[in-house]
C-alpha cells in the first residue's frame, strides 16, 4: 500500500457546514462539561428538514419532555448560551403543536 504524506499547512480547510453545526450542537449537548450541565438535557433529535432540526430535551423544571426547533447553520453560540432557559421563554411555545413525544414545542429557528 502506497503511503502518501500531507503537508497540513498546504491543505485548505474544509467550509463549516449545516452538518458540522449539527453533529457540535449534538455532541455539545449529549456530552456536556460537568459544570456545565443544563438543566435540560438531551433526550432525543429528530431532522424534520433540511434546515429544520427538533431537539428533545427532558428538563428539570417541568418535569418531562419538551422540544425545541432550532435551524442548522443558525448562530451556534447564542442557542448553547439559552439552553439553561429552553423552557422559560412561553412565547416561543405551542402546546397544541402535533408531538405526541413531546408536552411542549419551542420555537427557536430565528436564532
Amino acid at each position: 500500500m502506497p503511503l502518501v504524506h500531507i503537508d497540513p499547512e498546504t491543505v485548505d480547510e474544509a467550509p463549516f457546514t449545516k452538518d458540522d453545526w449539527a453533529e457540535t450542537l449534538l455532541s455539545t449537548l449529549a456530552h456536556p462539561e460537568h459544570h456545565d450541565r443544563p438543566h435540560a438535557q438531551l433526550r432525543g433529535y429528530l431532522f424534520r428538514a433540511p434546515d429544520r432540526l427538533r431537539l428533545y430535551l427532558d428538563t428539570l423544571r417541568t418535569g418531562g419532555v419538551i422540544a425545541a426547533d432550532v435551524r442548522p447553520g443558525g448562530a451556534l453560540t447564542a442557542l448553547l448560551a439559552i439552553l439553561s432557559t429552553f423552557d422559560e421563554e412561553e412565547w416561543r411555545s405551542s402546546t397544541n403543536a402535533d408531538d405526541p413525544h413531546a408536552s411542549q414545542v419551542f420555537d427557536y429557528t430565528d436564532l
